[in-house]
């Protein structure tokens, strides 16, 4: 009997606070990343947020936990390459107002279709409308928040 294999889940990106708590060695953010990881989650990182992360915490642990994230199964780093991209990139920033990590998120989650992975649903919200195509997120509760 031949069955078809499964298809994978859609990949998640990763923003930068989610991955400023990796920075930091929050237990559970780490944890819960991991889960996904082992689950077979793909997990998108985009490279300049990143760069807000590590910006954000500035420690040798910092970077190498964030390095770490490549190791992961599941995960894949989605970098900033060549002036097409950097142009829509450019074009991201000018419609939303972000930063240039934030901005490089959601240029990632717009492209590859993907939500974003956030601790601040309330940023991607304000801003999930201003691209052709809205913007989705999925928020890490807070489990110290009732």
């Amino acid at each position: 009997m031949n069955t078809a294999p499964e298809p994978l889940p859609a990949p998640w990106a990763l923003d930068v606070s989610v991955l400023a708590e990796v920075a930091r060695g929050d237990a559970r953010t780490m944890t819960l990343v991991q889960e996904f990881d082992g689950r077979g989650r793909p997990l998108v990182i985009p490279a300049l947020a990143v760069t807000g992360a590590a910006l954000d915490i500035r420690t040798d642990e910092a970077a190498d936990l964030l390095e770490g994230l490549e190791r992961l199964e599941n995960a894949m780093t989605a970098p900033l390459q060549g002036a097409e991209q950097a142009s829509r990139l450019a074009a991201v920033i000018a419609r939303t107002g972000l930063d240039p990590w934030d901005a490089h998120v959601a240029a990632v989650a717009d492209a590859s279709v993907c939500p974003i992975l956030t601790l601040n649903a309330a940023k991607w919200r304000q801003h999930a409308g201003d691209l052709d195509d809205r913007l989705h997120f999925i928020e890490i509760a807070d489990p110290d928040q009732g």
